[in-house]
C-alpha cells in the first residue's frame, strides 16, 4: 500500500509541471430570423462566425513552486516506503523470535515431562518392593499429569507463533510445518556499542523532514496566489455585409481582482500545516532518541540477567536435579526432594529462555530503531535505507 501511495504521488510531480492549456471557442451569432440566413457559400451569409483562444499564464513562480511541492511530498512517500518495510521487518522479526521461544518452551516442557515419567517408573518400581508409600507415587504422577498440561499449552502457543509469522509471510497453507531453524541472530556487543546514537538519517524522520519541506512548498505556493494569475485572448469575428465590416480582430487580457479576498484563508492554513509538520517531526525525533535508550538499557540488563543465571544458577540447578535424582533412584532421596529439585531446574530453564527472549525482542526492536545510514550493512534491516528516494 505504501508503494502504490508512493507511486500515485509520483504521478503528481508530472501533473505539477504542466502549464494551464488553452481554451478554444468557436460560435455563430447575429442571427436574424427576419432576414434569414441569405444566399450563397457558408462566409455570404447572413450570420456572424466567431473564433477565439485564450490562454491562462501563471504567474508568480507557480509551476515551480508546485514541481517542488510535488517533489518533497514523493520523497516524503519514498521514506514511507521504507518505514514501512522496516516497521514489517520489525514485525516479523518479533514473529520470528516468539516462535522460536515457543519452539523451545516445547522442547523444554517435553525434555520436564521425560524428567517427571522416569521419576514415576521409578517410584511405581520402588513402590512394589515397599521401599515407597503409594501418597509419593501420587505425588509424583500428580507433577506428571501438570507437566503434561503445560507441554498442551506450549503447543497451542506454538501453533498461534506460527500462525502469527504465516499471516506475516502471506503463506496460506501448511503454516503448521514453519519452524525456525536458530535463534534470532543477536548482533555482538561490540558492534552493539558501536552503533551510532544519530537517529536523524532514519526513513520515518526523513519522512517527517520531506512533510515538513512539503508543508513549507505548499505555504509558499498559498503564498504565490496573491500574484495575480493573467489570460491573454486572441478573438476572430466576421462582422456580416452589407451592414457589418466583415472580419473583425481583438485581443484581450483579463485577470482576477481582489475585492473580497486575498487567500488570507489558505495562507493561514498552509502555516498552520508548517508548524504541525514541525512539531511531528521534533516529536519523532524525541521519541525515538527515547526509545533507543530504553532499549538500550534493556537489552543490556536482559543480557545480564541471562548470563549470570546460565553461569550460575543453572548449573546448580542441573547439578542439583542430577544428584537429587540419582539419590532417589538408589533410595537415599525423598520424593519431596527430587520434586522440589525438578521444579527448579524448570524455572530456571524458563527464566533463561525468557531473557534470552526479552534480549532477542530489544535487540531486534533497538536495531530498528538506530537505523541510520551508516547502518545499511545490518542484514535485515539495512534493507530499509537502501529504499531511499532518487529525485526523477
Amino acid at each position: 500500500m505504501a508503494k502504490r501511495n508512493a507511486d500515485a504521488v509520483k504521478a503528481d510531480i508530472l501533473i505539477a509541471g504542466q502549464r494551464p492549456n488553452p481554451t478554444v471557442s468557436v460560435g455563430v451569432g447575429q442571427y436574424a430570423p427576419a432576414v434569414g440566413l441569405g444566399a450563397g457559400n457558408l462566409l455570404e451569409k447572413q450570420v456572424d462566425y466567431l473564433g477565439r483562444i485564450d490562454q491562462p499564464i501563471e504567474r508568480g513562480n507557480k509551476r515551480e513552486l508546485r514541481k517542488d511541492l510535488a517533489r518533497n511530498s514523493w520523497v516524503a512517500s519514498q521514506w514511507a516506503v521504507a518505514d514501512a518495510l522496516r516497521q514489517s521487518q520489525l514485525a516479523l522479526a518479533l514473529a520470528w523470535i516468539d516462535l522460536w521461544g515457543a519452539q523451545e518452551r516445547v522442547r523444554l516442557q517435553r525434555e520436564l515431562t521425560a524428567l517427571y515419567r522416569k521419576a514415576l517408573e521409578v517410584a511405581q518400581l520402588r513402590l512394589k518392593a515397599g521401599d515407597v508409600a503409594a501418597n509419593d507415587v501420587a505425588r509424583i504422577d500428580l507433577d506428571v499429569q501438570r507437566a503434561e498440561g503445560d507441554r498442551i499449552l506450549a503447543n497451542s502457543d506454538l501453533a498461534r507463533a506460527r500462525s502469527v509469522v504465516a499471516a506475516l509471510l502471506a503463506i496460506d497453507s501448511d503454516s503448521s510445518r514453519l519452524q525456525a531453524i536458530e535463534p534470532w541472530p543477536i548482533s555482538a556487543g561490540a558492534a552493539w556499542s558501536q552503533q551510532p546514537q544519530s537517529l536523524e538519517d532514519r526513513p520515518d524522520i526523513q519522512s517527517a523532514r520531506a512533510q515538513e519541506l512539503a508543508a513549507q512548498s505548499r505555504s509558499n505556493l498559498a503564498r504565490s496566489q496573491q500574484i495575480r494569475d493573467i489570460s491573454i485572448g486572441f478573438q476572430v469575428d466576421r462582422y456580416a455585409p452589407p451592414s457589418g465590416l466583415g472580419w473583425l480582430y481583438g485581443v484581450y487580457v483579463a485577470f482576477p481582482l481582489f475585492i473580497n479576498h486575498r487567500f488570507e484563508g489558505e495562507i493561514a492554513r498552509a502555516q498552520a500545516d508548517v508548524e504541525s509538520a514541525i512539531a511531528e517531526r521534533t516529536r519523532l525525533e524525541h521519541q525515538a532518541r527515547a526509545n533507543l535508550a530504553r532499549l538500550d538499557e534493556s537489552r543490556l540488563l536482559a543480557r545480564l540477567r541471562r548470563e549470570r543465571i546460565e553461569r550460575e544458577a543453572l548449573p546448580l540447578a542441573e547439578k542439583v536435579a542430577a544428584n537429587a535424582d540419582l539419590a532417589y533412584r538408589k533410595g537415599a532421596g525423598s520424593v519431596l526432594e527430587l520434586l522440589d529439585a525438578l521444579r527448579q531446574l524448570r524455572a530456571l530453564q524458563l527464566d533463561v529462555l525468557t531473557a534470552r527472549l526479552d534480549e532477542d525482542r530489544s535487540d531486534a526492536s533497538a536495531r530498528a530503531e538506530v537505523l541510520t545510514v551508516q547502518a545499511t550493512a545490518d542484514p535485515v534491516f539495512g534493507e530499509s535505507l537502501r529504499l531511499g528516494p532518487q529525485i526523477p
